[in-house]
């Protein structure tokens, strides 16, 4: 009894082996007198220990077959040590987070959104290591009002967020228009007349619809007009074309 509450509580999910074991034992044992009107209980505590498996016939006078039944339990509960010592000596499991798998093959992964209690998408974010350049456009873009719509399921998005990098997209203003995104603005994006992503809206009252490469966005932008501003665009390889350039 204590060694199967001891791995009860090293293994969680031992407790159901443990009711399959009783359940097959227990059929088995009505098998030997189906006709016999059987009452089979197993107590659990509120704990999720054993306490107390009953097995009982309403006759209680002992049959031809009380002995094989017998035989049958003394077998089953002979081989639970064993079985205890075999998961015991099992390998800890090394299986990766589910959201980690679903940010790296999807691109995005569910959370519980506080405001409204609602399941909702989150981007996945950024791997690439941005350039000194890069964040010095982030955040003169930030300063100038400039904003990106997106949706946390296009894969232009998430290929325009690798082009700035994770250090760089920080200062990057993101417009979430999926009404399952996560802090989803789709009111403004309709306001704004966004109708694929990504799209650009500049502080100099320039857009621009689809993903760009970083020294296009420092054209469009401006950013290139200030004095003694420079951008080398071969500083921003890496990261792979997908073809095409915008979701619908």
């Amino acid at each position: 009894h204590i060694l199967i509450n001891k791995m009860i509580q090293r293994f969680p999910s031992f407790l159901f082996l443990i009711r399959i074991c009783l359940w097959v034992s227990l059929r088995q044992v009505a098998s030997f007198n189906p006709n016999l009107p059987w009452r089979r209980k197993a107590v659990f505590s509120r704990a999720g220990n054993v306490c107390l498996v009953q097995m009982s016939s309403q006759d209680e006078t002992p049959d031809r077959n009380f002995f094989q039944r017998r035989n049958v339990l003394r077998r089953v509960f002979a081989d639970a040590p064993s079985m205890l010592m075999a998961l015991g000596n099992l390998p800890a499991a090394n299986a990766a987070p589910p959201f980690a798998i679903m940010a790296e093959e999807m691109g995005y992964f569910p959370v519980m959104d506080e405001r409204t209690d609602q399941t909702v998408m989150v981007p996945a974010k950024a791997k690439r290591e941005s350039t000194e350049q890069a964040v010095a456009l982030a955040k003169y873009l930030q300063s100038t009002g400039a904003k990106m719509y997106g949706a946390f399921w296009c894969p232009h998005c998430q290929r325009q967020k690798e082009l700035f990098g994770k250090e760089a997209w920080k200062y990057v203003t993101y417009v979430e228009c999926s009404p399952k995104g996560f802090r989803s603005e789709f009111a403004q994006c309709i306001d704004k007349g966004v109708d694929g992503y990504p799209t650009w809206k500049f502080g100099n009252g320039k857009s621009q619809g689809g993903e760009m490469e970083l020294i296009d966005i420092a054209k469009t932008s401006g950013y290139l007009r200030k004095k003694g501003v420079k951008f080398d665009a071969n500083l921003e390889g890496g990261v792979p074309p997908l073809g095409g350039g915008s979701c619908q």
